[in-house]
């Protein structure tokens, strides 16, 4: 199997005089391969999903502005509020 890919200019000078990269470059892949049926078979799939779409929705917030950070500070002047009337 052939694949193509883009490698930073910067990168791709940096390994170019490296004996047997494309060795290395096929164990490393050998490697994550591995590392992928590991963790496909740790997690399920609905929580493999629910991951995916837990990224997605913060990587959404992130374009959009959201403030966590001020959401969770006032996710806690209201529990604080809650708990004093108690």
């Amino acid at each position: 199997m052939t694949m193509t890919f883009d490698i930073p200019s910067d990168v791709q000078a940096s390994v170019s005089n490296i004996p047997g990269l494309g060795t290395w470059v096929t164990l490393y892949l050998r490697h994550e391969a591995e590392l992928e049926k590991v963790r496909q078979q740790r997690h399920s799939a609905e929580a493999r999903a629910i991951a995916e779409r837990a990224l997605q929705q913060a990587e959404n917030d992130q374009l959009t502005g959201f403030d966590w950070d001020a959401s969770f500070a006032e996710l806690q002047r209201h529990h604080q509020a809650i708990t004093e009337k108690l």
